[in-house]
């Protein structure tokens, strides 16, 4: 063996090394800024701006897109517990996600508008909010429930009340409300 082909095996070797610990890196990056723009979708569809909590929510695989599903369960829980839909409760539904619902979104709270859903839905719901919460800090879950449930108690006043008087909350839209603080509040 020659001194100019151990060279060159020692420079293809030293090459592949550092392609490979440049290909690493360049992954590193593109994870770390795939992080981000995954943190600020978060971001902007629940409003919620603290890092840690953002950082919470996505290490559990809370994305943008499952925050969204997962805050039309109560609201169409909310909304359909005395059975039927009123335009009011349908036009807060709406208003909620009218800046935050993609098409897929839409699509699927078309069809829970068009028609109560299952009662299973919202027991899936509640097994995977159980879930989530038993990765969460306390700050995370507290940020995760106000999100959630704020959207439901503006849906269950929307429709309430005569004349804009009175308790704006019916009964079944009470018991459903206090189902879902129920999920928060497990030991």
């Amino acid at each position: 063996m020659t001194k100019e082909f151990l060279k060159e095996r020692k420079d293809a070797l030293e090459n592949e090394f550092f392609k490979r610990q440049d290909q690493k890196a360049l992954e590193g990056l593109r994870a770390l800024k795939a992080a981000d723009e995954a943190r600020a979708a978060l971001s902007q569809a629940s409003g919620v701006t603290d890092d840690a909590a953002l950082d919470a929510l996505t290490e559990v695989g809370i994305t943008a897109e499952t925050l969204i599903a997962m805050s039309l369960v109560p609201l169409v829980a909310v909304a359909w517990a005395d059975g039927k839909l009123d335009d009011s409760e349908r036009s807060a539904i709406l208003k909620a996600f009218q800046a935050k619902a993609n098409e897929a979104n839409r699509d699927l709270l078309d069809v829970w508008l068009a028609r109560q859903p299952d009662p299973s839905l919202l027991e899936t719901w509640k097994l995977y909010i159980d879930a989530v919460l038993t990765e969460l800090n306390a700050e995370a879950s507290e940020t995760l429930r106000s999100q959630l449930l704020g959207g439901a108690r503006e849906v269950a006043e929307a429709a309430g009340g005569f004349l804009g008087l009175g308790n704006k909350i019916s009964p079944s839209e009470a018991e459903v409300l206090t189902e879902l603080e129920a999920c928060f509040h497990r030991a």
